[in-house]
């Protein structure tokens, strides 16, 4: 969430960073009486600018694709100087010693030395070999040999506090589903979507296929919560159309292998993350009235998904793991 500190000074860099304030940095350093040298490409009343802050300054410039390096390199390099010029002006007004700065420094400083932990960590998970992800696909036909495209009719609404007294799960039509809403004064949106099998756990996938072939469909429903929503999203689908389209050959062997790279880093993040709560828990020391989160008693399995791709293989055990069911609603 950016604070208001932080607002503020993404404003004042945007105004600042216009061409001619940029032309004016670079003017400024042609009068400097010694040129830097060696690893240092410029400096700023006296402080030095090294290439490797050019070039982690290059990395995070929008659109570089086809433009002349060294004009990205004086880009970068014009940034940083005027990013060392405000922030040595911010210094002589001591804002650097502000109590609000302070906090939201510290804040990001432990943001940043978290991601270089995570990031030590997954640097140590073995590369997934070929094998092992020619098992995966072999043992989830339906997420490759047999990936299906499910074309939806679909409501979705937040979930509303009343909503246990919503007689959803009676409807038996989408037609009825919208009425049942309406009469309860709850606003949805309804549209045609898609659901892609590789992207599915496969134990949902069945039960999509299942609901599909039977002889009279009814509709199912999920629900997840973006990040930003403020109430679960629940989501009301009927098949409409049910497309073959397997994926095979070395694309489906490079995405199996993705996918298992990233359980096995999840697991191992998580296994660290235990042991580290585990080794801490004794050094944590609580004031009168404060302590640990309370967490609520797990929900009863069923009906959670995610948005528009519950249970995605990327982010579960390939064949299960905390996979949602499709629920019908009738």
């Amino acid at each position: 969430m950016t604070t208001k500190g932080e607002t503020h000074m993404g404003s004042v860099r945007t105004g600042l960073l216009a061409p001619l304030a940029l032309a004016l940095v670079l003017g400024a350093c042609d009068g400097a009486s010694k040129a830097p040298e060696g690893q240092v490409v410029a400096t700023v009343a006296g402080k030095e600018v090294t290439v490797h802050e050019v070039n982690a300054e290059l990395a995070q410039l929008p659109g570089r694709e086809g433009a002349p390096r060294k004009l990205l390199e004086s880009v970068a390099l014009a940034r940083v100087i005027e990013r060392k010029m405000l922030t040595d002006e911010a210094r002589k007004r001591n804002l650097d010693k502000n109590p609000q700065f302070l906090l939201v420094q510290q804040r990001a400083n432990e943001s940043l030395l978290v991601q270089a932990l995570q990031a030590d960590v997954q640097a140590k998970v073995p590369a997934t070999t070929r094998e092992a992800a020619q098992k995966f696909v072999a043992e989830n036909p339906l997420v490759f040999g047999d990936r299906r495209i499910f074309s939806l009719d679909q409501i979705a609404f937040l979930q509303p506090a009343n909503f246990e007294r919503v007689p959803i799960k009676d409807a038996k039509t989408m037609a009825e589903v919208e009425r049942l809403l309406t009469d309860a004064n709850i606003e949805y949106r309804r549209a045609p979507q898609q659901l892609d099998s590789l992207t599915l756990n496969p134990q949902l996938t069945a039960q999509i296929l299942k609901l599909a072939n039977s002889p009279n469909p009814e509709p199912f429903l999920y629900a997840d919560q973006p990040q930003g929503a403020p109430a679960p999203v629940i989501y009301v689908n009927s098949v409409t159309s049910v497309k073959s389209q397997p994926f095979a050959g070395e694309r489906a062997i490079a995405f199996a292998q993705q996918i298992l790279q990233r359980q096995e880093v999840q697991k191992r993040l998580a296994a660290e993350l235990k042991k580290w709560q585990e080794e801490y828990k004794p050094k944590i020391v609580y004031a009168k009235g404060y302590g640990p989160p309370e967490l609520p008693k797990p929900a009863a399995p069923g009906g959670a998904g995610g948005a528009g791709t519950p249970g995605a293989a990327g982010a579960t055990p390939a064949a299960a793991g905390a996979a949602p069911a499709a629920k019908p609603a009738g």
